[in-house]
């Protein structure tokens, strides 16, 4: 009846979530968010499987959104007066450049995307949750980033124990090994409800979840967008990465940063 890659909601849960199937074990599925960071199993027996027609709409309404979040952020930039310095007759920023490795493709490219159309220099990586560690430190020798996002899916299975956390924590922990100075390199590590404490504790700047929140596939971009176009003559106030990003307050945290843009004349 199911298959790896539907579309999928919980009878136990109210069908609050909708889900793709990433894989079968026997009678359970293993499970991630389709709008949202969030990884989870499941009993067949408590799944719903959604029809075609409300699974196109679904892939709609997921790029919408994100045009939609890409249209206030250009609009933020605009006022702010970001957009236009970069011309001969004056300052011109010097490029920052982001790793973004996230363990779901489409997420991937949905990201790519609107970095892009941020105008921020990004390499993205497809690397699953647990195979990120073993590559990171690799990675960040040969691209040097600014800044490094590292994501996928998590979850909490019960009390302290979660499907992903302990990958993103030893993939920082990795990455700080190299660059332990935490305005050379910053930060970004976690998706839905991830241990944010220990992620925090091992070297990242900001990550999720304080709350025990589902944060927005987005949310990471957001981040980014934030510390890139803040000068470096700045430390950006938590505050404001958090009301930058679409969870909000419980969602995301993290420390006092410098921002990474730097201008140059001429």
């Amino acid at each position: 009846m199911f298959e790896v890659g539907d579309f999928v909601t919980r009878r136990s849960y109210k069908s609050d979530v909708v889900f793709r199937i990433e894989r079968i074990e026997g009678s359970r599925a293993i499970l991630r968010s389709y709008r949202i960071r969030l990884m989870a199993d499941a009993e067949l027996s408590d799944l719903l499987k959604m029809n075609q027609k409300d699974s196109r709409a679904l892939k709609k309404e997921l790029l919408l959104e994100s045009y939609d979040c890409l249209q206030r952020q250009q609009r933020y930039l605009v006022l702010n007066g970001k957009q236009g310095r970069n011309n001969k007759d004056s300052f011109q920023e010097y490029p920052v450049k982001v790793l973004h490795i996230d363990g779901d493709k489409e997420y991937l490219d949905l990201s790519i995307a609107n970095y892009n159309n941020l105008d921020i220099s990004v390499k993205g990586l497809f690397i699953p949750e647990k195979g990120q560690p073993a590559k990171i430190g690799g990675l960040v020798k040969e691209i040097k980033p600014d800044i490094l996002v590292l994501t996928g899916h998590d979850g909490e299975v019960n009390n302290r124990l979660y499907h992903t956390s302990d990958f993103f924590v030893e993939a920082v922990k990795y990455a700080r090994d190299i660059i332990s100075d935490l305005d050379s390199l910053v930060i970004f590590a976690g998706a839905c409800q991830s241990d944010y404490d220990r992620l925090i504790d091992i070297g990242a700047n900001y990550a999720s979840s304080p709350g025990n929140k589902l944060i927005h596939f987005l949310d990471p971009i957001l981040v980014v967008e934030k510390v890139v176009s803040t000068s470096i003559g700045e430390i950006i106030p938590v505050q404001d990465v958090i009301s930058n990003t679409v969870s909000g307050k419980g969602g995301i945290g993290g420390i006092e940063t410098r921002g990474k843009m730097r201008m140059r004349y001429p």
